[in-house]
């Protein structure tokens, strides 16, 4: 593969945020479930996408300082108001977010500090990975995953060209064996076949999460150096469900449906889109409206637990008794929808431009002029 001059836009992937963003409200509406809930498989791709995003974007010159920032003001305003505003609705209410899992009441101190500060996801406690935000955990992986950035860079950027496949392959490997490792746990039983130790180290510990990461860095790499197959993002999304029913079919141990069964359909969806904006090939998901969407994507996948709680608990099921399910899911995905833009227009993106835009001199996208890339 050889170097390529391309543009620093990948409106694709900023479409296909919202996509994946959308399916974890869907699944959280209980309106969608398959063979693996489709919230596990938009994690993955969150992650997937974070390496692949912030590697692509990265320029010579750039400080860790600067860097890291950049990624606290992306990531704690919109954490801190959903976690404020999350915090006094379970208080006020008293009602479990999570039950049967989480008792109802007052999140206690120490595990709405750690979901605070992002610590949460570490602790191998229900108490803890689902407190105040539950969905709010997949942030812990990802600050490991920034803080470890500007370390993982310059390893990522010493891979050769020709070699880029052979990493991604070893990734996908260290993915596959993080259940495996799962399987040596014991402790008490989650469901039939899927131990609450399992499920925490697979699933939830940051750690466990970093192949996808850095599987996304070298991606863009790949796609940099001038690998941009042509792979519809449709098609891949119907091999990502194909693969996945095979995975289910075969008797596959639940701890390896978490990542493992997922990232080499995700890094093909990510690879598709970003290809499809190298090329400038037309794209559904680089629409103006998708773009938009994906652009506050972010705010849509902290805000939706909230909204959905505050509306149920106001309108106690009447307004479902006399719409319907699918009348009344439309209206909690526009209230969600609309609480997005809220928090995307007067948290995120002022707060953003005023400190965490600054940064150095465009340049060329990464080493498209190093020479250790010979």
């Amino acid at each position: 593969m050889t170097s390529t001059t391309v543009s620093s836009r990948l409106p694709s992937l900023t479409g296909l945020r919202f996509v994946a963003a959308f399916c974890v409200l869907l699944e959280h509406l209980n309106i969608i479930a398959v063979f693996v809930p489709p919230a596990r498989v938009a994690v993955s791709f969150f992650f997937v996408l974070s390496g692949f995003v912030l590697t692509w974007s990265s320029r010579p010159g750039d400080t860790s300082g600067s860097f890291w920032r950049r990624r606290f003001w992306k990531i704690f305003p919109n954490h801190t108001v959903s976690w404020a505003l999350m915090l006094v609705i379970l208080t006020v209410t008293g009602v479990s977010l999570v039950p049967g899992v989480l008792p109802p009441g007052p999140t206690p101190p120490l595990p709405a500090a750690a979901n605070l500060t992002l610590l949460h996801s570490w602790v191998p406690s229900f108490d803890y990975m689902f407190s105040v935000n539950p969905v709010s955990w997949s942030l812990s992986s990802e600050m490991l995953f920034y803080l470890l950035f500007p370390a993982l860079l310059p390893l990522v950027l010493r891979i050769p060209a020709r070699r880029l496949v052979l990493a991604a392959v070893g990734l996908v490997a260290l993915a596959w064996l993080i259940p495996l490792v799962s399987l040596t746990f014991s402790g008490p039983e989650l469901m039939p076949g899927l131990l609450q130790s399992q499920y925490w180290f697979a699933y939830f510990f940051p750690p466990a999460r970093l192949p996808e990461f850095v599987l996304g860095m070298v991606l863009a790499r790949m796609v940099i150096h001038g690998f941009t197959p042509r792979l519809g993002v449709a098609l891949t999304g119907a091999a990502t469900l194909l693969f996945l029913f095979v995975a289910t079919v075969t008797g596959l141990p639940a701890a390896f449906m978490f990542a493992a069964v997922t990232v080499v359909p995700v890094a093909l969806v990510v690879l598709g889109g970003a290809s499809m904006d190298v090329r400038h090939a037309r794209s559904l998901w680089a629409t103006r409206v998708m773009v938009f969407l994906g652009e506050i994507s972010f705010a849509l996948y902290l805000i939706h637990p909230l909204v959905n709680l505050v509306f149920n608990q106001l309108t106690q099921g009447r307004v479902r008794a006399a719409l319907g399910d699918a009348g009344t899911n439309v209206i909690v995905i526009a209230l969600c929808l609309v609480a997005a833009w809220v928090l995307y227009r007067t948290v995120e993106r002022p707060l953003m431009r005023r400190f965490g835009s600054s940064r150095p001199a465009a340049a060329p996208p990464l080493e498209t002029s190093r020479a250790q890339e010979a």
